[in-house]
């Protein structure tokens, strides 16, 4: 057979076997009801939230009846009020005696804030917006997709947009679950790895599969079990966030998501080869945690550095650290979750990634291919990289 046929005839394997796990499926239940509880929780709480001062002005004071009424609905405690003009609106809104300003004519007006709007704020804007297009158009309310288009309420920023702590959420919680995803699928690889060769099932396997055509099924099958679990969590957290509307940023939007997902997949390659690779060396389980451990460092410290990424994204050492490819796969998609990224830098480290992939799947198949059926001592890591001699069981 062909490389191709092999590496998917291992992938399927790998995957029906994961697939049909209680690991998969209770982790996988467990992983979704954990974001609709918080979702649905955080949007509840969201109820607590302290009174918000907003003014109209102009035709947008049309929406007050409105818009009261979707932010009692919401629990949203407020204050509306009306202001004379927008010059005054604008002044009120810089001396922090008003939270929002919304100016403007009631079917397109325009949300004035210091920095950033509330979620509830904004939500009951654009459900108070709808009605007065309704109205305005003459249609009933069963005509939605007319009247949708372009609802979205503009924001006026009066300073320069910091990271919200919405995005800092959202930021932490990208950081967690790829830290948690990755260490849990490329620990899975390496014991898999292990497990086989303690049992010799590896033998029987190599005599018929070669062991980088092996390597790269074993890991091309734990993927994708490992991304379709993750979609189906994104999903979920979608279908919360569109439910709930507790998030308004564009962090947790289609495609921020997507391309979330797209770092989860070049972080499981670069981790998950190197993880089989040392993991190849021993031939015990319980020696695989002190096998992977170089490469679990690397982990460890994308997810240490996380930290800083969200408090100062634009960090000297957090701008340099996102464009190498040990920590980009965790550090990038935070910096992106936090705030603008310029495309430049998005697109080094994915080349680089890329790149360290390459090269160490090169390495790893050299590695795997030479340690794979020694049983019994450790190999070193040189003697697999040479191929030299080393002792059997």
């Amino acid at each position: 057979m062909t490389a191709w046929p092999v590496v998917l005839l291992v992938a399927r394997r790998e995957m029906l076997v994961r697939l049909r796990s209680r690991v998969f499926l209770g982790g996988t239940a467990v992983m979704v009801a954990l974001v609709v509880i918080g979702s649905f929780g955080y949007a509840r709480l969201g109820g607590l939230a302290s009174t918000v001062s907003v003014g109209f002005t102009g035709g947008s004071q049309a929406l007050e009846p409105e818009f009261s009424a979707a932010l009692a609905t919401a629990g949203q405690p407020v204050t509306v009020s009306t202001v004379t003009d927008d010059a005054t609106g604008r002044a009120q809104v810089s001396a922090g005696t008003l939270d929002v300003l919304v100016t403007g004519p009631a079917t397109a007006p325009t949300a004035v804030v210091e920095q950033s709007a509330p979620a509830t704020v904004q939500a009951a804007l654009q459900r108070a917006v709808m009605s007065a297009r309704f109205t305005a158009l003459g249609i009933p309310p069963g005509v939605l997709a007319t009247v949708t288009s372009g609802l979205q309420v503009p924001v006026d920023a009066l300073q320069p947009k910091t990271v919200s702590t919405q995005d800092r959420v959202v930021g932490l919680g990208v950081a967690i679950l790829l830290y948690i995803s990755l260490g849990l699928y490329g620990g899975m690889v390496a014991q898999g790895v292990v497990e086989e060769k303690a049992t010799r099932i590896m033998e029987i396997l190599l005599a018929t599969v070669p062991p980088s055509r092996l390597l790269a099924g074993k890991v091309m099958g734990i993927g994708v079990v490992a991304l379709l679990q993750l979609g189906i969590v994104a999903a979920a957290t979608l279908a919360s966030v569109a439910a709930t509307n507790v998030i308004t940023t564009p962090a947790l939007g289609v495609a921020a998501v997507l391309g979330y997902l797209a770092w989860f997949v070049l972080g499981f390659m670069l981790y998950a080869t190197g993880y089989a690779t040392l993991a190849a060396l021993v031939s015990r389980p319980e020696e695989v945690q002190s096998a992977v451990a170089p490469v679990a460092v690397f982990q460890i410290g994308s997810y240490l550095l996380a930290y800083l990424a969200l408090a100062n994204p634009t960090s000297l050492v957090v701008v340099a650290a996102s464009l190498v490819p040990p920590f980009a796969p965790i550090l990038m998609p935070v910096r992106m979750a936090g705030g603008d990224v310029p495309a430049w830098q998005i697109g080094l480290a994915l080349v680089l990634t890329v790149a360290a992939i390459a090269g160490l799947t090169q390495l790893a198949g050299r590695v795997y291919a030479n340690a794979a059926m020694r049983i019994g001592t450790r190999v070193r890591f040189m003697d697999a990289l040479r191929g030299g001699n080393a002792r059997r069981a």
